[in-house]
């Protein structure tokens, strides 16, 4: 059946009409970080501890959202040559550069790069709007069709304001999440930013 997915083996087999296949890694992964401006080894992902059916609903917003640019989002690692992974989970890795919700390798203008990967560092406790939201954003560096500038990784990144964490002085060209417990304060919105707060968060002078 056309555009029908199949499994064998552990690879997922895809029809041939994408210009970008994207594998989604839910399950946890010891990888590396190869980007731009920054290299990263041992990058430990924990798994998102995500349901089967919070995965489906996932998988199936991101193919209608991205299908007419012909990037298709896979569940297990397609049997095409080239693809990007996105890795979904809680990861320490990154911890020192920033608060991060989400870190692509690349801003890949014109999509060069069919293998460039990214990170999503959000987990199960997370919306799945969140969790959908990030992994566009990053699919959108990977992509080359988002650059929101910043500096150093802000450029690549979406921001994650976790409990207990103040974020202050801010200025947004990018995605920002603040959780419940968590405070950002004054946080200037570029016209390209979007901040979320959920409820239990904070966001003063804003």
């Amino acid at each position: 059946m056309e555009g029908a997915l199949t499994t064998d083996g552990g690879l997922q087999y895809v029809p041939q009409i994408a210009i970008q296949y994207i594998y989604l890694d839910f399950d946890g992964e010891l990888t590396s970080y190869n980007g731009e401006i920054l290299t990263v080894d041992d990058v430990e992902v924990k798994d998102s501890a995500l349901t089967e059916e919070r995965i489906k609903n996932i998988l199936a917003e991101l193919n209608a959202k991205y299908a007419d640019q012909k990037v298709v989002f896979v569940t297990e690692r397609p049997a095409v040559a080239e693809y990007s992974t996105i890795f979904i989970g809680k990861t320490a890795a990154f911890d020192r550069y920033g608060c991060f919700a989400g870190l692509a390798e690349t801003i890949d203008e014109g999509n060069a790069n069919k293998t460039d990967n990214a990170f999503v560092m959000l987990d199960s406790t997370a919306t799945d709007p969140e969790i959908i939201s990030t992994i566009a954003h990053e699919t959108d560096h990977l992509l080359g069709t988002l650059n929101h500038g910043g500096d150093g990784l802000q450029a690549y990144a979406a921001y994650y304001v976790s409990s207990g964490i103040t974020l202050s002085g801010i200025t947004l060209y990018y995605t920002m999440y603040v959780s419940s417990g968590g405070t950002a304060n004054s946080t200037t919105v570029n016209s390209v930013g979007k901040l979320y707060v959920s409820f239990g968060g904070t966001a003063n002078s804003t």
